[in-house]
């Protein structure tokens, strides 16, 4: 199956970059190549791609840099980091920085091109949300036309996989929800791996939604997984 899809590879390593090239054009996709951090930034912030996948350790300005500045600047671009396997903390650093993938090379290309098709599916499956209303519960609102979260009158910005998140536990409110339902639901059925991506994600979200002034929302049921109420 094909891939209609602009995307933003970055990546400094030669032969890897040779790979998935030949791979994402085999699958249809519309590339853009660079192997500089910050010629990489330029092109994402003039011409935003639908994907972009980046070389964690970019010359000049790491794909994690690039990362962290476009979260800080409220984009919801889906992101995938490209790690070495000996650096887990490079892996770690990334999603704290906002990454929605960070995936350790070498890997098996079908892998790669199902998180490719999740995050895309995911980010366009929102952009066309047919809710076409305002998901409210107590002083938390989301409006899906325009993917736009607030909380006590202060808009928040969310990466897509937060918003996608928040959006899951909001249209289950008051429900117990399973760490398995929950990474299944947002990651999709693709997801493998470690379910502490899961904590990640869930102290990602409570930093930008809860303040200390305000009752929490989003609450740990142990040993079974979490609920918003």
């Amino acid at each position: 199956m094909s891939i209609t899809a602009r995307v933003l590879l970055a990546d400094a390593d030669a032969r890897r970059s040779d790979l998935l090239q030949k791979h994402l054009s085999a699958l249809g996709c519309v590339l853009h190549l660079e192997v500089d951090g910050l010629q990489a930034q330029q092109h994402l912030l003039q011409s935003p791609p639908d994907l972009a996948v980046l070389d964690a350790s970019l010359p000049t300005l790491t794909g994690i840099d690039i990362t962290r500045r476009l979260r800080d600047h409220g984009s919801t671009l889906p992101l995938m980091l490209l790690c070495r396997s000996d650096r887990y903390s490079e892996r770690v650093a990334a999603l704290d920085a906002g990454a929605d993938e960070a995936l350790a090379f070498p890997f098996a290309l079908e892998e790669f091109t199902a998180r490719i098709r999740a995050l895309l599916r995911r980010s366009r499956m929102g952009a066309n949300d047919a809710d076409g209303a305002q998901l409210i519960h107590r002083d938390l609102t989301i409006n899906t036309d325009e993917r736009l979260v607030s909380r006590a009158g202060l808009s928040l910005k969310l990466t897509v996989k937060e918003y996608e998140l928040l959006l899951y536990l909001l249209r289950h409110k008051e429900q117990v929800l399973s760490r398995h339902q929950i990474l299944t639901a947002v990651w999709g059925d693709t997801w493998v791996g470690d379910d502490n991506l899961l904590d990640v994600y869930i102290r990602y979200l409570r930093k930008k939604i809860e303040r200390p002034e305000l009752d929490p929302l989003v609450h740990t049921v142990r040993g079974v997984g979490f609920m918003l109420k």
